[in-house]
């Protein structure tokens, strides 16, 4: 029986169906026979590469009704829905004639093919459907089987659901824009759980919570958007969607070309700033000596900040231990900051008025941490690491204005 009758029984779905080791033993077929298509000898001439497109467009036309089949199919899943329609319109024959067709399009259509096929083959029953694989991921995060915050790899699930890891893939993808995990640029999702806000929206409230600490006054301008999206460890287009989403509601004003400036006698501006004051002021402490040196507090930064850009979750024991580590260096340098002999000369006053907002995002944030939820611990504490690394930047320059400061253990 010849691939072309395999390809259309399978798809017209008649009396006789084919089983599914005849369909990928012809998969497998048209497979070899592509190997032939763009080798060497097809890009002797012309005439050598018009008949390898020809005969690829062949091989194609025989298996798009059964991938359009299953493009219908995957329906459910927008990220598996547009894997199908890229995989079709790569290969689909143009209605005018090529005009000179070149070997390096040859190369290139047969690429196309040859990946139609070979997905074509990898999802033949009893391949599970992306949707119901979503569907799946889904329920192992209610069932509680993965925790929200944690952050594995496409492949620990396939492994642990015993799924097709391309499938798992596509129903990641799915999953982000239902916001239920976020997928880091290496593929890990971090699982958030049914109903978590998207991003912008935790920014925006994060804004918020930051304006009622007294960090941004009323009246004032916020940093600039790189500034705030390194505070937030955050891209830059959702600090501007928070921002979006802040001036709706009358939080903030927006100007054309200017920061955004925090409405002027807006009722919550620093409301909260002396219950956070004392709420800080009771955080525990670590009983072990610390290395408070500046590069020991960078590296204490480093770390929380790297666990948040990688998409990782340490274990909470582990999270506790290096918060607990930060909120004592943000003290040590909250004090330095506010040893009046270390203050800079009359002419250097206005870097100081950055310090108190920074020391008031500090409590803000440490606070903040210690309130959150698990699916926000990790993210918090690395917002806590750039707010310490803002003060040590502001302190240490105050410092060189006023001589070398010995370096000391906290404990």
């Amino acid at each position: 029986m010849t691939a072309t009758t395999t390809s259309e029984e399978t798809t017209a779905g008649g009396d006789l169906p084919l089983g599914q080791r005849i369909v990928r033993r012809a998969l497998t077929s048209e497979l070899i026979r592509l190997g032939r298509v763009d080798g060497p000898r097809a890009g002797h001439s012309a005439a050598a590469v018009a008949e390898g497109y020809e005969k690829a467009w062949q091989i194609a036309d025989r298996w798009l009704p059964l991938a359009r089949e299953r493009r219908r199919a995957a329906s459910g899943s927008v990220a598996d829905h547009a894997r199908w329609d890229g995989l079709v319109r790569a290969v689909t024959r143009p209605d005018t004639k090529v005009g000179n067709p070149s070997f390096t399009g040859l190369v290139e259509l047969v690429g196309h093919t040859r990946e139609l096929l070979r997905t074509l083959r990898n999802t033949e029953p009893s391949y599970v459907p992306v949707a119901e694989v979503a569907a799946q991921i889904t329920e192992a995060v209610q069932n509680g089987k993965y925790l929200a915050g944690m952050s594995l790899s496409p492949g620990r699930i396939a492994a642990d659901l015993g799924l097709p890891l391309a499938s798992v893939k596509l129903a990641l993808t799915d999953l982000a824009e239902e916001n239920v995990v976020e997928l880091s640029g290496t593929g890990r999702a971090r699982l958030y759980g049914l109903g978590h806000t998207d991003r912008a929206q935790q920014i925006a409230d994060w804004l918020r919570e930051l304006i009622a600490a007294g960090a941004y006054p009323s009246g004032t301008k916020l940093p600039t958007r790189p500034m705030l999206a390194r505070s937030f460890i955050s891209a830059e287009y959702h600090v501007v969607a928070a921002i979006r989403i802040l001036t709706a509601d009358g939080t903030l004003i927006c100007h054309p070309g200017q920061r955004p400036v925090v409405r002027p006698g807006h009722p919550h501006a620093g409301t909260k700033a002396t219950e956070i004051s004392r709420t800080f002021r009771q955080l525990p402490c670590p009983t072990a000596p610390m290395d408070l040196s500046d590069t020991g507090i960078r590296e204490a930064a480093r770390v929380a900040q790297s666990w948040w850009r990688a998409h990782l979750s340490p274990h909470p024991a582990t999270l506790d231990h290096h918060y607990t580590q930060l909120v004592a260096i943000a003290r040590h340098l909250i004090t330095r900051a506010g040893t009046r002999h270390h203050r800079p000369r009359a002419s250097d006053a206005g870097h100081w008025e950055d310090v108190d907002p920074v020391i008031a995002r500090i409590t803000a944030t440490a606070t903040g941490v210690a309130q959150a939820g698990p699916e926000h611990r990790v993210w918090r504490t690395a917002c806590l690491a750039a707010a310490v690394i803002d003060l040590l930047k502001l302190t240490a320059e105050a410092g060189e204005a006023t001589g070398p400061r010995p370096r000391h253990a906290f404990r």
